[in-house]
């Protein structure tokens, strides 16, 4: 009983033991938010250990060890303390960008999906039309070619254009949002979002591709689309987040498992958020601005050195504070 008894637990008294260590030698400040997190988790897990220690035949000093590591964490959880703002304050710059290459393989994944659903969309719709047609409403995708050849996109007075990004960045946020909750079921509605946005940007592509105008219609999306789209995969990240910890908890209970890992998700998609609002205001005042304006090439060279911007930002920066 002993043995198996330290056995089973000794692993998660040891990660117990090392975070008690680096709170009394740096404090809790210097904690990421999932060191935070699985510092609490581990607390009760242990906790938990100690109650059961007590009643079972458990030698002495494994119990005075129990004892003595709940008592020492306890110290660091329940002691007052202020609220960071710096937390709040270096999160665009330095925590979220933190955060996205931590889990970047999760994001990949969930950038391929998009990827992959767009492709699949654009072949599909050249070779078998009549097939992607029956899966939306008549005429759905002819009305935005109809649209872009009445220059209906380019024509709203800037007086009403704080209306049209409004409107694009609460559309947006909730294929973002939706992303993200759908890993509460085990990520089948993240994917699903993912594939049909993917699929239908990849459809449109082809309607303008047959139409003669694959690089208009590019030139129209991507200076808004790099930042839309990467936010999107983050979404759909964050959702496959929740869905791996309920699907895969390890040592823990899926309840402690999502708590571990829910406070990742929400940063990221908190982030994102903050991307759908940038490519909002991108789309409202710049991408639906009359080809005459900013033409096409010039749209791209947008998109490029956005595209740019984005990779540099994900980046780790020499010397850049700690999170």
């Amino acid at each position: 009983m002993t043995i198996s008894f330290v056995k089973e637990r000794k692993d998660r008294w040891q990660k117990l033991h090392s975070l008690v260590k680096k709170a009394e030698k740096s404090k809790l400040g210097s904690f990421t938010p999932q060191e935070l997190i699985e510092f609490s988790v581990l607390y009760r897990q242990v906790t938990t250990d100690l109650a059961v220690a007590e009643t079972q035949n458990v030698p002495d000093d494994v119990r005075v060890f129990l004892n003595d590591l709940t008592g020492r964490a306890y110290h660091h959880i329940y002691r007052n303390k202020k609220i960071s703002w710096d937390r709040c304050k270096y999160f665009p710059i330095y925590t979220f960008p933190r955060l996205v290459r931590e889990n970047r393989y999760v994001i990949l994944f969930s950038l391929g999906i998009l990827l992959v659903s767009m492709i699949t969309g654009f072949f599909l719709l050249l070779r078998r039309p009549e097939m992607v047609y029956s899966l939306f409403p008549e005429g759905y995708l002819q009305s935005f070619i109809e649209k872009y050849r009445e220059d209906a996109w380019f024509t709203s007075p800037w007086s009403f254009r704080p209306f049209v990004s409004s409107f694009l960045i609460t559309n947006n946020l909730q294929v973002l949002i939706t992303a993200f909750a759908g890993g509460m079921l085990l990520g089948t509605l993240t994917g699903y979002v993912l594939l049909l946005n993917g699929f239908l940007l990849g459809a449109l592509s082809a309607e303008f591709f047959r139409a003669g105008l694959f690089l208009p219609f590019w030139a129209m999306i991507l200076p808004h689309g790099v930042i839309e789209l990467t936010a999107v995969a983050l979404g759909g990240g964050a959702g496959f987040i929740l869905a791996r910890s309920l699907l895969f908890p390890g040592d823990y209970r899926r309840r402690d498992a999502l708590r571990l890992h829910a406070g990742t998700a929400v940063q990221l998609t908190g982030g994102a958020i903050l991307m759908i609002v940038v490519a909002g205001l991108i789309e409202g005042f710049f991408s639906t601005i009359s080809v005459q304006v900013v033409p096409e090439w010039g749209r791209l060279l947008f998109a490029g050195i956005t595209l740019l911007l984005v990779g540099k930002y994900f980046q780790r920066r020499p010397g850049q504070r700690p999170d």
